[in-house]
Formats: structure tokens, sequence, C-alpha cells
């Protein structure tokens, strides 16, 4: 999550994974430079390469939830902002990601070539055993973003946001278009049992950021026990740079 400092002026950017941060985040630096600063974008080789037994907490400054950015801000921020995403096609996007090889290893990617029913609920399990696995990637939005933030949906496209820093900085310019800076490839189908499973786990994006959320019968007892067994060995590898 960058800050960016101006002038008797604080702002932060409260990253939700797979919602567009990058995208925003890139745009920042190439029109503040210096001036933004918590983030640290080599951070997974950092994290592979013997990192992990340093970070504290064990997540990248980019995404941080507001509880720890308050603790890593020099005082608190005269302005915050955000943007949030569906969760399904947040988990969608976050699947097509993993394939993709999405820290460089090969046991990262091939866990992600499990079908998405039985991804999903791994990763669940290992984000309940370890809240800041993958970099906080299976956090709710709603850990990273205080209530006191603008909010915008990515299903809007982000010239909002642009508009809206242009605004509070008092710089037209940054009012250029923010292009998109990671493409995750082809569509991931998400069944109607893995909607409702990711409504619940989610609910409480649903409830303060307006989507609808999925309804229906969640429960795969055979695909949630093969989570629960190997949830403590994958977020083990996790938590040492193994994936």
């Amino acid at each position: 999550m960058p800050s960016l400092t101006l002038p008797g002026r604080l702002i932060w950017f409260a990253h939700c994974p797979k919602a567009g941060g990058t995208s925003i985040e890139q745009a920042m630096v190439a029109r503040w430079g210096d001036a933004v600063g918590h983030l640290h974008w080599g951070w997974d080789l950092w994290w592979r390469g013997g990192g992990w037994r340093a970070a504290d907490p064990p997540n990248s400054p980019q995404h941080l939830v507001w509880e720890d950015a308050l603790d890593a801000l020099p005082r608190p921020p005269d302005a915050v902002f955000a943007v949030v995403r569906d969760p399904v096609t947040r988990m969608a996007s976050e699947h097509r990601w993993q394939r993709r090889g999405r820290r460089g290893t090969k046991a990262g990617k091939l866990l992600a070539r499990l079908p998405f029913s039985l991804w999903f609920r791994l990763m669940l399990a290992v984000a309940r055993v370890n809240p800041h696995a993958f970099d906080n990637h299976f956090r709710a939005q709603a850990e990273f973003v205080p209530g006191t933030a603008q909010v915008f949906r990515l299903e809007d496209g982000l010239q909002p946001v642009a508009e809206w820093l242009a605004e509070t900085t008092g710089q037209a310019g940054v009012a250029e278009a923010i292009p998109h800076a990671l493409a995750t490839g082809p569509d991931t189908s998400v069944a109607a049992a893995d909607a409702a499973l990711i409504g619940a786990a989610f609910a409480a994006d649903y409830a303060r950021f307006g989507y609808a959320r999925p309804g229906g019968r969640a429960a795969r007892p055979a695909l949630d026990c093969l989570a629960r067994l190997f949830a403590p060995l994958v977020a083990w590898l996790d938590r040492r740079g193994r994936l």
C-alpha cells in the first residue's frame, strides 16, 4: 500500500490485492517518483531469497492491512483511497495469476494447476493457519480499507481514480488514463458452489461494498477435507518462501 507524501499532505492508497493496485502504483510512481513510499516491487524475490526470516509483518509493504498501515505510517494520513472488486472475480483473477507463476517458483505454479474448487478451499484453509499467507492475497478487502476511505470499484474502471487523485493533489496532469499493468490470461470458470463459498468467506466485503452476494450451497465435504489436510504443509512452505 503506497503512501504519497506531498508538502503538508499524506495520502494512503489501500491496495487490495488483485483489484488493480499495481496499475495505480505504477501510475503514482510515474507521476511522483520518490514521493511514493511503502512500496517494494521486488518483494517476492527478496522474500524467497531469505527475507521471510526478517519480515515483520510477514507481507509486502504494499499489501498492509489497515491496522498494520497505521503502525507503518509516521502519522494518520490526510486522505485514503482504495479500489475494490467483486470477490468472485477477484478470486478467479488470483487463480489465473498464480497459474502464471506468481512468485516464479515451479511449486507455486503447480499448486495453482489444481481445479479451482480444490485450490480455493486450500487457499482459505491456508489463510486460516496464517492470515498473512500469499502476501495477504486472501484477506477480505474490508481489512485493508478504513471506513473513512474514498472507495472506487474496479468494475467502473480506473479513470475515476485518476480524476480523484488529480483533484486531491491539485495536479491536473494526474487525470491521464491509468493503463492496466498485469494481464492474468483466460477467464477462470467459477461454479455456483464455489461462488457461494466465496460469498461466505468474504461476507464482510459484500456487506460493505455493495456487491450482490452469491447464494446457494457451498459444502463440498471431500474437497474441504483435503484442503484441511494439506493446509499446514502449504502454509509452512509459503511462510518459508518456497511457493
